[in-house]
């Protein structure tokens, strides 16, 4: 490679690092976090605005909802890990049955 293509090279990679740094893949937006905190501090004045039965209600029904998404993320757990341990016995009896059978052939 002579001296005139590999500045070139050079060249044309610093190019392509500037682009990079004016565009990244990913732009953050600040402004998303702050949001966050907003609706969070809304739906807390809103809470503690609410009378003590209300607010036992709101627990009550949130506490249902999580515990739902949890058992329901255990359960798809545990038939992920039943998918794979089905899947080990049925290659394993595959090599036990199938492949001896296989290879008695061949000779």
């Amino acid at each position: 490679m002579n001296p005139q293509n590999k500045f070139n090279l050079q060249q044309a990679i610093a190019q392509l690092k500037a682009k990079l740094e004016r565009s990244p893949l990913i732009q953050q937006n600040p402004d998303s976090y702050q949001a966050v905190g907003t609706f969070y501090n809304q739906f807390l004045d809103k809470f503690q605005k609410l009378p003590k039965p209300g607010q036992v209600a709101v627990f009550a029904v949130g506490a249902i909802v999580v515990l739902t998404v949890f058992n329901s993320i255990v359960q798809l757990i545990s038939a992920l890990v039943t998918l794979g341990v089905l899947g080990v016995l049925i290659y394993i009896a595959y090599k036990l049955a199938i492949s001896p059978d296989s290879s008695n052939t061949n000779d």
